[in-house]
């Protein structure tokens, strides 16, 4: 349930995955909606490390940091496009992203927008801090992608964040049934929730720009529970 009492019904993966291919055929492509998650989660993740009481351009010496785990798919591309926002608003952001041989033509064009900022980029887990960051943010799952879980890197990671400490937002986590290594104080969902359980925190519900044209198309009853916000918490009802 929003803020306004309207309920927002969670999806299937099936149903959200379909809604996003729709979205996509109608010109909503991956890169429109890479930037709009990368602005939409970067400033839920300013809110959360104090906003302008923490972040104010003449207060530098400050700086928070934020650790980004990043797997090679397109939730990971969404994170990168919130650590370069982050970036841009003088967070020290250090980004962790596994060497591929082949990468995703959607993670190759965030990283190089990346590295245009401030912000490290590390493909070894020594290379964390070891110290308390601030925030984590967790794009490692991806729910197409179960086997990941089993790499090293991947297990590393989650020991890593779980070693930290530091409190950890989930990008577009995947359903409650997939095995998640990092529980996470905050989950942000795109467009409608998917089924996510306890490990998942407080769930946060972001505008990712579908007209509602397409919500019908996919037989969704939709009105927009946003009002003047692109991110909203969600209360199980």
């Amino acid at each position: 349930m929003a803020d306004s009492g309207l309920v927002v019904p969670s999806v299937s993966y099936e149903l959200h995955k379909k809604l996003l291919s729709v979205a996509e055929r109608h010109g909503l492509t991956l890169e429109r909606r890479l930037e709009m998650t990368g602005v939409c989660a970067s400033q839920m993740a300013l809110t959360l490390l104090g906003g302008p009481n923490r972040l104010n351009p003449k207060n530098v010496h400050q700086r928070p940091t934020v650790a980004l785990l990043c797997g090679p798919h397109v939730q990971g591309a969404q994170g990168i496009s919130c650590g370069r926002h982050l970036a841009n608003h003088d967070v020290h952001v250090i980004l962790f992203l596994p060497n591929f041989v082949k990468m995703l033509e959607s993670i190759t064009n965030e990283l190089s927008l990346f590295s245009k900022t401030q912000g490290q980029q590390v493909s070894s887990l020594k290379d964390l801090p070891s110290s308390p960051v601030d925030l984590v943010i967790n794009c490692l799952d991806c729910p197409e992608n179960a086997f990941l879980r089993d790499q090293p890197w991947y297990k590393a990671a989650v020991a890593w964040a779980n070693q930290n400490r530091a409190p950890v937002l989930s990008i577009d986590p995947p359903v409650h049934e997939v095995e998640q290594g990092i529980d996470a104080k905050w989950s942000l969902a795109l467009g409608l929730p998917l089924p996510l359980g306890e490990h998942a925190g407080r769930i946060y519900l972001c505008d990712i720009g579908i007209p509602q044209q397409v919500f019908q198309e996919v037989g969704i009853s939709y009105h927009s529970p946003f009002g003047c916000k692109f991110v909203i918490p969600l209360h199980s009802a």
